[in-house]
């Protein structure tokens, strides 16, 4: 019958989505949010380095009002 592929397609689903999901989790425990900031280009490795320089965190969205005159 149909229900047979049941427990293998749970099985796999699982096996596919836990480790994504798990990550999701151990970004926010480790970076504090749980997108991690990809620095593959040149560009965004100094814009990273910006928002530290400026901001003391690389994820808090902040505007003009934190860089000082």
């Amino acid at each position: 019958m149909w229900f047979n592929i049941l427990p293998g397609a749970i099985i796999i689903s699982t096996c596919v989505g836990l480790p994504g999901f798990g990550l999701w989790w151990l970004h926010y425990l480790v970076l504090g949010n749980h997108y991690r900031r990809t620095l593959d280009s040149r560009w965004d490795r100094h814009i990273y380095q910006r928002d530290l320089r400026l901001n003391g965190d690389p994820y808090k969205l902040t505007g003009l009002e934190t860089i000082d005159d």
